[in-house]
């Protein structure tokens, strides 16, 4: 059978593809989306792998931990640390040649093995339960996109499907907009009611367009934020509506009745979109338990300061010896530091900056990437891009309302529908 139209066509009967649309994506910066386009980053979740096998990779620094303000400012305090100490060999050590340093060396070495392998399960963890905050997010717009599915099979009206998918569309959008407020309960100035009220104006005033009716509405009506308001978990809840009104499609018999198989797959994408809710809280609310991460943080610091300690002293140590061999030490009595001694002093320098610098940078730095993927919605490098979910659902919607109108021309004939249509 010729086809008669292109499926996806606009208004002015002009074909319209994935590949020649320019896809929307709200949620992303003005860095992310000019600033490293060029080289193949165009987000921390956006960007070209190839380019991690090579040298290039050193040159993409504008979203990772390496421009982190928290980790150069700690590393200023470890450097700050060094030089304190390094003044203490030159004050206080009369014979710098016998000063031995192995000590706190072990200490160090034992902490190392502690904090990496603290650090490895903290880090498996925070991936683990980043990607199931997006699986979650994931299975519940695909439960929408399933559930428009079967109301296009079954020839539900436009008017009711429309009002059913708008709310679980606006789960979704619920769901980001009150984690968002959850984390900002932690911060200092936070103000309850001005939050809430700031959350529920944005959900008011966001429109929303699912291709039925074709005009944009606004998410959710003052009626419908009247009662959410007033409930605690308002994307789940949502979903009672829901059911309620598939209950009521069965009963006027525009699809099958409850008895029947189908009904029953209809019930278990509502479930499964309730599901997905539930995942998303479990791998947000339920965080690694704090006297696990406080004392992986207090080893990490220990840790480091030590290590800033050693090389304070070794450096001290090396500019003490320099002082004897030029008699500018001025506590010590007896004869000047050969040059094999100053030789041996700075190759010790060499090694201890590699193993006192690297060590605590790389620990520093894997904290707080262990930090950021644990809470997704607190850091604007590691947040999960439901903005730009929710964009490209609202997108597919529409499409598939557009597949379906030019449907009847294409393939000549009727679409679907469960409820007969009513002879004159």
């Amino acid at each position: 059978m010729a086809e008669s139209q292109p499926l996806l066509a606009d208004a002015k009967g002009e074909s319209s593809s994935y590949m020649d649309r320019q896809v929307s994506y709200k949620g992303l910066g003005k860095r992310e989306i000019e600033g490293l386009a060029n080289e193949g980053v165009k987000s921390s979740m956006m960007y070209k792998a190839s380019i991690l096998g090579t040298w290039e990779a050193f040159a993409q620094l504008g979203t990772t931990v390496w421009v982190s303000r928290h980790l150069w400012r700690m590393m200023g305090w470890l450097t700050l640390i060094s030089l304190v100490t390094a003044l203490c060999p030159l004050a206080m050590v009369r014979d710098p040649s016998h000063l031995n340093v192995g000590g706190l060396a072990k200490v160090s070495q034992f902490l190392n093995v502690i904090v990496g392998l603290l650090l490895g399960f903290f880090l498996t963890n925070s991936i683990n339960r980043w990607y199931a905050c997006v699986d979650g997010f994931l299975s519940l717009l695909d439960s929408v996109r399933n559930l428009q599915m079967q109301f296009i099979a079954l020839g539900v009206p436009g008017e009711e499907a429309g009002q059913i998918l708008r709310l679980s569309f606006a789960s979704g959008v619920l769901l980001n907009e009150q984690l968002q407020f959850d984390y900002k309960r932690l911060q200092p100035d936070f103000e309850h009611d001005a939050e809430t009220d700031r959350m529920w104006d944005v959900i008011n005033k966001r429109p929303v367009n699912l291709g039925y009716g074709g005009e944009s509405k606004t998410l959710l009506d003052k009626a419908e934020i009247g009662l959410l308001r007033n409930t605690r978990d308002p994307p789940s809840v949502i979903w009672t509506w829901i059911a309620a009104s598939i209950g009521r499609l069965a009963q006027d018999g525009i699809i099958p009745p409850m008895p029947s198989p189908t009904y029953g797959r209809i019930m278990n994408l509502l479930e499964a979109a309730h599901g997905g809710i539930r995942k998303v809280r479990a791998a947000i609310c339920v965080q690694t338990p704090w006297n696990y991460v406080q004392c992986l943080s207090a080893l990490v610091h220990i840790n480091n300061a030590i290590n800033a300690v050693i090389l304070g002293v070794v450096v001290g140590l090396v500019l003490s010896v320099s002082c004897q061999r030029y008699h500018l030490f001025f506590t010590y009595q007896g004869s000047p530091a050969t040059i094999q001694e100053m030789e041996q002093e700075l190759e010790s320098l060499f090694c201890t900056w590699l193993y006192c610098v690297i060590g605590p940078l790389v620990y520093q730095a894997l904290l707080l990437i262990g930090i950021a993927l644990a809470q997704p919605f607190d850091d604007a490098e590691t947040k999960i891009p439901m903005d730009r979910f929710l964009n490209q659902l609202e997108e597919d919607m529409c499409d598939g309302v557009r597949l379906i109108e030019n449907m009847e021309h294409a393939f000549g004939f009727e679409l679907p529908a469960f409820k007969k249509k009513e002879g004159p």
